[in-house]
């Protein structure tokens, strides 16, 4: 099969290529085979591409597949995974065993991971929602986010922002959200998604406008944990999703060796903690799930009408990765950069 491939680290598209290379089977009972019909990139990508995640989850592969982010329909189903899914069902899902990667022709994932594709998006939005929803859904969920919830989300034109948003107003019920973003089609995205205020991050400062607003909950998307402490009431939360995660929230997803606690010991954001404990709050770092649950928990609020994506970029075919990837890259995305395959 075709797929995007690096076999070194590096820092751009430049180190990556398309290449032809053995294409996944069914293994295990759990497992499907998907025909890959869209997929899509995340920040997470760039850092796996410059070796920034190799401590933790060193590369299976001589030659690796980017991405996570996968829509398409099942082709083959292990005995145990066609109790759920069958030949032909639409599907979309955040690879999590990673055979191979989401930036090609053909995918294999277990039942747990996956659900069906929300009926009214095409492939190119349904691979556009994984990471970025299911990241949201479970940080805003952890916050305690609820009924009449005040939140504040920063970057919410971002790929996981816009989302964040949409799910905490539309799915959880928060009363008022609060994000940043830039003038123009930024703020517009913001709105569009429901924000009740935007700041404009490039004329105003989030820690300064917003303090003393008693927030019960700050999502931090952007790394920037330590200003967020005036925002928040007695009990106050700030779920972390950016900068060097703690150990505890690696320990919940991995048994990393003793040089990588030791590091991670020495790079814990003591800032962060630091100034959400003033405030009266609590400040925590967490690691997105990949849940088929999850997924089809948000199909329903996406078939709704709901929760909608945000594209920024879409190429037509995997030859033309380099258009969504350098987007991406550049930090100046609204929304996803998501390839057509199919």
């Amino acid at each position: 099969m075709k797929a995007v491939c690096f076999t070194a680290y590096g820092k751009d598209s430049s180190a990556l290529s398309v290449q032809t290379i053995p294409k996944p089977f069914v293994e295990e009972a759990c497992e499907l085979l998907i025909k890959v019909h869209a997929c899509a990139l995340n920040p997470i990508d760039k850092g796996r591409l410059a070796g920034g995640l190799s401590l933790l989850l060193p590369e299976q592969y001589d030659t690796s597949v980017l991405g996570y982010d996968v829509s398409g329909v099942v082709e083959e189903v292990g005995d145990d995974a066609s109790k759920s899914f069958q030949v032909g069902d639409e599907v979309y899902v955040r690879l999590d065993g990673m055979k191979y990667g989401a930036l090609a022709e053909y995918v294999v994932c277990s039942k747990s991971e996956v659900a069906k594709k929300p009926s009214n998006l095409s492939f190119c939005e349904a691979a556009s929602i994984p990471l970025a929803g299911l990241t949201a859904l479970q940080a805003l969920r952890r916050g305690g986010v609820k009924e009449g919830s005040k939140v504040f989300i920063p970057g919410g034109s971002g790929g996981v922002g816009s989302l964040a948003i949409q799910i905490a107003k539309k799915m959880l019920k928060a009363s008022h959200v609060a994000t940043t973003a830039s003038p123009g089609i930024g703020t517009e995205i913001c709105e569009k998604a429901g924000a009740d205020r935007v700041v404009d991050y490039r004329s105003e400062k989030f820690e300064e406008v917003l303090a003393g607003e008693d927030f019960d909950m700050a999502f931090d998307t952007t790394d920037e944990s330590t200003k967020m402490g005036s925002l928040l009431k007695k009990t106050g939360k700030v779920i972390c999703i950016s900068g060097p995660p703690t150990i505890e929230a690696i320990e919940a997803v991995t048994k990393p060796p003793l040089a990588v606690r030791f590091f991670m010991f020495l790079m814990r954001n003591r800032k962060a903690i630091k100034a959400a404990a003033q405030a009266g709050g609590s400040w925590e770092y967490i690691f997105m799930n990949p849940n088929g649950k999850d997924l089809t928990e948000l199909a329903s609020f996406i078939e709704s009408g709901d929760i909608e994506p945000v594209i920024d970029t879409e190429t037509a075919s995997l030859d033309d990765f380099k258009v969504a990837v350098d987007k991406l890259w550049s930090g100046r995305a609204k929304g996803k950069c998501v390839i057509k395959v199919v």
